[in-house]
């Protein structure tokens, strides 16, 4: 496993671990009142913050053995409100929270989004013949628009680009000569799907088409050598989002086809591989509704 392949696994994992820590932090329990009259008291256990009546919910910051720590509703005393207080677990039942309406699967949105990963190619001998390794880093970003009832629309662009050695392949050995060989890769990809709005984690699947602008450019290339040309692509894709507010992190998953684009030449017709799609994990985040 390359150096670029292992830091862009780190990273993942350390987007991972802030957005869970993240919708942790940010996810709220509510528990209501089952007890009329019951008494919500200051940290001193000795003055009452407020008195509230059964079927009141409040929001559970903390617990204290027999206790909970929650926000003193602002309806009985606006004075008060934002303030923490105790109330006695027996008093109280948990209950499930009402979803918010930045959940709602027909409201309207749009957010932009910056987005990196890993590909690993079909053409995976071709790769490995000139680059040493099967596939390599991407990035990008693009626009998402959310239409309502789930229905979403995206364009998004992602480049590769990376260095290595030309190579001969004879009987199916690969022979590196010491001339530079850059391969880079601009996908274009526009994409229509469905999400499962959830309060903080939205699954979601979709598939579209593309192009894809390849160019190989080589060091003492003679004329007519190096390659540049745009091919058709499609794919489709799914994953998951995990939003914080108005931020939010989605992993994804893709598989894009770019059939027939190469093979006619080199390292890849002697591979026999002419698919410039592949498997790509990548790590979006998106900022907006």
């Amino acid at each position: 496993m390359n150096t670029i392949h292992r830091t862009f696994i780190r990273i993942a994992w350390i987007s991972c671990a802030i957005v869970v820590s993240a919708a942790v932090a940010r996810a709220e329990t509510q528990v209501r009142v089952t007890v009329d009259r019951s008494t919500i008291w200051t940290a001193d256990f000795q003055t009452p913050a407020a008195v509230v009546d059964s079927g009141t919910r409040l929001t559970v910051v903390a617990e204290r053995k027999d206790w909970y720590e929650v926000l003193v509703p602002e309806t009985t005393d606006p004075a008060r409100a934002a303030q923490h207080g105790f109330i006695f677990k027996s008093f109280v039942t948990k209950s499930v929270a009402a979803p918010r309406a930045e959940t709602d699967p027909s409201r309207f949105g749009v957010a932009g989004f910056a987005q990196f990963g890993y590909s690993r190619f079909a053409a995976q001998n071709s790769f490995q013949a000139i680059l040493g390794h099967p596939g390599g880093g991407i990035y990008g970003g693009g626009g998402e628009v959310r239409l309502g009832r789930g229905l979403f629309i995206s364009a998004s662009v992602d480049r590769f680009e990376q260095t290595g050695q030309r190579a001969i392949v004879a009987d199916g050995q690969v022979f590196n000569v010491a001339v530079s060989d850059t391969i880079a890769l601009t996908a274009l990809a526009g994409t229509a799907g469905w999400r499962f709005a959830n309060e903080h984690v939205t699954p979601y699947f979709g598939g579209g088409l593309g192009q894809v602008h390849y160019r190989e450019t080589s060091g003492f290339a003679d004329p007519g050598e190096d390659v540049d040309s745009r091919f058709r692509s499609y794919h489709v894709l799914g994953g998951v989002e995990v939003r914080n507010g108005w931020v939010a992190t989605a992993f994804e998953a893709e598989y894009p086809r770019v059939p027939d684009a190469i093979g006619f030449g080199g390292a890849s017709a002697a591979f026999h591989e002419s698919d410039l799609g592949g498997i790509v994990g990548r790590v979006k985040v998106l900022v907006g509704r």
